[in-house]
């Protein structure tokens, strides 16, 4: 069934790869107790879900976004950008600069190499040039107010003893 651009098993799939353990809502009802009663709730998950994509209020479908983005990622960042693509990361990067290094000596060339620090190249993310660019490679406008919406309404919060503290904004 088709409900406001998603499909009812894409919002179940998103339920799905939710750990269980997870709360969506600081309500005290985490992934285990959705996916026991999903018969139950399911008309209400997928009514608030179709209301998200109507009026753009946005109550927390993030999950839903990011498995729709995972379809298309590999055509928007390129495949040297290892660290965001799923089951890459910071380790293939120094694989491949061994085997460019090992082949520059091995074939007598010149070249510069520059280390980037990542920890601060993550810390100083252009959240208006990332939206910016999902306009230039195609995204609709909408899909892009949907992305600023759950960047503007994320929460976060810290263990501190094993008690997590009050949520903030990132």
């Amino acid at each position: 069934m088709l409900v406001g651009g998603f499909i009812e098993e894409e919002i179940r799939e998103a339920v799905w790869s939710c750990d269980c353990t997870k709360s969506p809502d600081p309500d005290g009802f985490n992934f285990g107790f959705i996916k026991f009663y999903w018969d139950v709730i399911k008309k209400d998950v997928v009514s608030a879900v179709m209301d998200f994509a109507v009026s753009d209020k946005w109550p927390r479908v993030s999950k839903l976004l990011s498995l729709r983005m995972k379809k298309v990622i590999s055509r928007v960042i390129h495949v040297r950008q290892l660290t965001f693509l799923k089951g890459k990361g910071l380790l293939d990067s120094v694989v491949i600069t061994n085997e460019v290094l090992d082949e520059v000596k091995r074939k007598k060339r010149s070249c510069i190499f520059i280390k980037v620090d990542y920890e601060k190249a993550y810390d100083s993310v252009s959240w208006e040039f990332i939206l910016y660019m999902l306009k230039m490679v195609g995204f609709c406008d909408k899909w892009i107010h949907w992305i600023k919406s759950c960047l503007d309404s994320t929460s976060v919060s810290m263990l501190v003893n094993d008690s997590p503290t009050k949520e903030f904004f990132s």
